[in-house]
């Protein structure tokens, strides 16, 4: 089942696919978001990534088979000896189990549809799954600059005390 979104002239959008996980080998072809770090790590390292199990990239294309957006995702672990104070630190081990979203990007030609949040929803949800596998704490993330910071936060991560990170409690 496809997802899809409306743009700003309330004209259809293009039809997202659900995402699904990177093959290695598959690029992720003419993708730009023009962030640059985003765009250098779509274009020179996902497929590097996917082959190595170092991140696993998933990717949501249009019906017409365009890359509109794609997230990643790996397993981290935040220093507890880094974090100040709350139930992030509480009872937990030295180094506190979570998961990373590493990368999270747009196409330029599909932004302001909606795809952003429906990529993070996605990447949540399998977040969640994995940490009743093996047990993680939070998915944690980044941000390249304050748009970015902005996005997750309006989404609910809050910021990780004694970082510049953002986590959203994983939880059942």
């Amino acid at each position: 089942m496809g997802m899809s979104g409306v743009d700003g002239t309330g004209a259809a959008a293009a039809r997202f696919l659900e995402p699904r996980r990177l093959q290695p080998g598959e690029e992720l072809g003419s993708f730009s978001c023009s962030v640059e770090l985003i765009d250098d790590w779509a274009a020179k390292h996902a497929s590097y990534a996917a082959k190595q199990g170092t991140a696993v990239p998933y990717v949501c294309f249009t019906t017409d088979g365009d890359v509109a957006g794609f997230y990643a995702i790996s397993a981290y672990s935040i220093d507890r000896e880094t974090v100040r104070g709350g139930w992030l630190r509480r009872n937990v081990p030295a180094k506190i189990p979570a998961i990373l979203l590493g990368m999270l990007g747009v196409d330029s030609r599909f932004q302001k549809r909606g795809l952003g949040w429906m990529l993070l929803q996605d990447a949540v949800k399998r977040s969640l799954a994995v940490s009743r596998q093996i047990g993680s704490r939070a998915l944690v993330v980044d941000p390249y600059d304050d748009a970015s910071r902005s996005f997750y936060q309006h989404f609910g991560f809050r910021e990780i005390p004694g970082s510049g990170s953002l986590f959203v409690r994983l939880r059942s």
